[in-house]
């Protein structure tokens, strides 16, 4: 045995010795300082003792034993703890290997919530108190996962083969069809864009022609406004002098009305309207019992026949007196002839030195003596008035009676909507302020009320109602007079008052 063999040989003895000193030294110095825990796992998976023990990443002990438990042939793994070190409920002990095969470490992962975690004591627990450790997922347990989905795998891919040339026939039929769908689209296509370029110089020509249109109707208004520009500025005085005359009317009206609440409030006005209104009723009683008496003595065949004679003889002698009057309306002072001179004119012949006799109508419309005539029109005149509320029903007439119409303070009497059963009745003393100004006071639709009626724009007028002290209303008509005794008018019932009572008429009036 040669020198350098001795000293290679008590150099590798002293390296060994110094290697079981070491370990010995660090596992009685990391036993000394150190408590034992106890970790249940059903699999340690390579675990042995000696292996480390580490929280976070960070030695904190060793394993000293792995003991199988007889009760459920599991394994207990008793771990040396540093002192300095606690573990707390909710941490995670698993075993953690490497990918070289190396040994094996019990690996413990702290809870989430630390500062609310409860620790573990630092003492061996017995079984059944022991926290359980987790086993990680090893490559024999991949393999054979990937396994049991290799084999799903083939039999989908398997079901695939077997399906797969339908598949492809579907594919190639829907290929086939796609294919002419987009060929007959593309005709299609074809066909519309040449149908909307067509179309399009259609509109093209429209557009000319709305251009056209429109450049003419552009013209036509400008003229149009430019005229009634014109129209404006030469009608703004007579524009200015009707809001004038409006205005004078609107004045005179509350003049009026104010009249009016004053004649309503008077009790003795009242009592006198109550007492005329049983007045006509009695009357009109008295005239039906008239016309029922007239009408049974007329019935009579003989009375009838006496009746003709009567008026037969009654002409003749209206005739003769006028002839006699005519007679002696010619006598001129001293030189008048006698009466036996006097030779009886003919039925509507000129007497001498005489005026012309008056026209055979005037005869008809009443009795003439003389210079002196009777005219029954002249004292009582009426109108009738049909209204349209819309074209799609007819009118409902209004009816009025004008007595001693040709004086300055006259009366009328009406009734409007004869024939409905809304039927009210009119009232009224006319006074003619101007001779294009009427106002009258009176009854009016059955209530207190009063009525204007202005006429000082030749044919065209205004017609203005206001009645109904407890819920005012105003009725305005605008009038167009086309003769003596026929207008038309157009206006709005209730212009002041409830929406749901305003209601657009129009209509003509007949009469004077």
């Amino acid at each position: 045995m040669t020198t350098a063999f001795r000293v290679g040989v008590f150099a590798v003895g002293a390296i060994l010795a110094t290697f079981v000193v070491w370990y010995v030294l660090n596992n009685v110095s990391l036993r000394k300082g150190s408590y034992p825990f106890a970790v249940h796992f059903r699999n340690v998976v390579g675990l042995q003792p000696g292996s480390e023990v580490q929280l976070a990443g960070v030695d904190i002990g060793i394993i000293d034993s792995i003991n199988i438990l007889p009760q459920d042939q599991t394994a207990e793994v008793v771990c040396s703890i540093q002192n300095d070190y606690t573990l707390y409920h909710g941490s995670v002990f698993t075993v953690a290997q490497t990918l070289t095969g190396a040994q094996s470490t019990l690996t413990i992962i702290p809870p989430p919530n630390l500062a609310t975690a409860q620790p573990w004591p630092k003492k061996r627990l017995p079984y059944g108190q022991q926290p359980e450790g987790t086993t990680p997922t090893t490559i024999s347990d991949l393999v054979s996962e990937g396994q049991a989905r290799l084999n799903d795998l083939d039999k989908t891919l398997a079901l695939v083969n077997q399906e797969l040339p339908g598949i492809v026939k579907n594919f190639n039929g829907v290929a086939v069809h796609t294919n002419n769908l987009i060929v007959h689209a593309d005709r299609n296509f074809n066909l519309l864009g040449q149908q909307l370029n067509g179309t399009m110089g259609g509109v093209n020509a429209i557009v000319a022609q709305l251009n056209g249109l429109l450049t003419t109707n552009g013209q036509n208004v400008s003229a149009m406004t430019t005229e009634m520009k014109e129209l404006i500025s030469s009608s703004g005085p007579k524009v200015v002098a009707l809001i004038d005359n409006l205005d004078a009317t609107s004045t005179n009206l509350n003049k009026t009305m104010v009249s009016v609440e004053s004649l309503a409030t008077d009790p003795s006005l009242k009592a006198n309207l109550v007492g005329t209104t049983e007045n006509l009723k009695e009357s009109s009683e008295k005239l039906k019992q008239i016309a029922t008496d007239i009408q049974s003595v007329t019935g009579d065949p003989k009375v009838q026949a006496q009746m003709r004679n009567t008026i037969q003889n009654l002409d003749d002698t209206i005739a003769k007196a006028n002839d006699i009057l005519g007679t002696f309306s010619t006598a001129q002072g001293a030189g008048a002839p006698t009466p036996g001179q006097i030779q009886p004119a003919p039925v509507g012949s000129v007497p001498p030195g005489g005026p012309a006799p008056p026209p055979q109508h005037a005869q008809a419309a009443g009795f003439h003596m003389g210079h002196v005539a009777f005219n029954p029109g002249e004292l009582v005149t009426g109108n009738v008035r049909l209204n349209w509320q819309s074209l799609h029903s007819g009118p409902y007439s209004d009816v009025e009676l004008n007595v001693l119409p040709h004086f300055p303070t006259h009366f009328s009497l009406g009734a409007n909507g004869l024939g409905s059963q809304n039927t009210t009745y009119n009232v009224l003393v006319d006074q003619r302020g101007s001779p294009n100004l009427q106002y009258s006071f009176g009854v009016l639709y059955s209530n207190l009320g009063a009525r204007a009626v202005w006429s000082g724009l030749g044919p065209l007028g205004i017609d203005a109602r206001l009645y109904n002290s407890a819920w005012p209303r105003l009725d305005l008509y605008g009038d167009l007079r086309l003769t003596q005794r026929l207008k038309f008018f157009y206006g709005e019932r209730s212009v002041i008052g409830p929406a749901s009572t305003r209601v657009l008429l129009g209509g003509v009036q007949l009469g004077q």
